[in-house]
């Protein structure tokens, strides 16, 4: 198979990637309690001959794709957990965990992975080095890249580049969208204290307003 024919291959793909990703939509879970999340992915890794590990005390799953030629290994990343929100939506495929929702896209950041995991494994010949599939729980919450990384997933073989991706509905359908520099962000939270002190009214200047800070 030529590079060339990657659309046609993947389009191929489509009916069992919308399926992929309405089990994974109907079946949220949050941070840190993905099992059944990952109990899929390592029945769908397993059905593609990739070998996969997971961590004690995580949620992941870590495939490896190794390519018949020599290269670089490329991690490709996609986070698992869902968000603590009711879904409106009325379709047949809505959630059926109370209160959860997919409503970031992660169910289709896996299915994504799990396409281009699907493709890789198909044609190794044509692989210059390895492909990692890092599966990542607890985005939403904290600590899920961090314990992976900890665990050693960036190694045995160590990783040359990663790749992270999210959809988007300000592009069209089909659509890959790239840029130089940064392309997402996020927030964080950051906790200060401010220590005030004390005057008398007659003389403000020997004190510390805490408010006007």
């Amino acid at each position: 198979m030529m590079i060339s024919n990657i659309k046609e291959t993947v389009l191929a793909m489509r009916n069992w990637l919308v399926d992929i990703r309405r089990d994974f939509h109907m079946f949220p879970e949050l941070g840190n309690q993905e099992f059944r999340t990952q109990e899929k992915i390592k029945e769908y890794l397993t059905q593609m001959h990739i070998p996969y590990e997971t961590y004690p005390d995580s949620t992941c799953v870590v495939g490896l794709i190794q390519g018949e030629n020599p290269g670089k290994t490329v991690a490709i990343r996609a986070d698992m957990d869902a968000l603590p929100i009711q879904e409106a939506n009325d379709v047949p495929y809505r959630s059926q965990n109370e209160g959860v929702m997919h409503a970031c896209g992660h169910d289709a950041h896996m299915t994504i992975l799990l396409g281009a995991a699907k493709y890789f494994a198909e044609n190794r010949n044509l692989l210059n080095g390895n492909v990692k599939l890092l599966f990542q729980p607890a985005e939403e919450s904290t600590g899920g890249a961090k314990r992976m990384i900890q665990a050693g997933c960036m190694k045995n073989p160590d990783v040359d580049f990663a790749i992270g991706l999210h959809v988007s509905t300000g592009y069209p359908v089909g659509t890959i969208a790239v840029r130089y520099g940064a392309m997402n962000a996020a927030s964080d939270d950051i906790a200060i204290t401010i220590h005030g002190k004390s005057a008398h009214g007659a003389h403000p200047d020997m004190g510390i307003d805490a408010v006007a800070i």
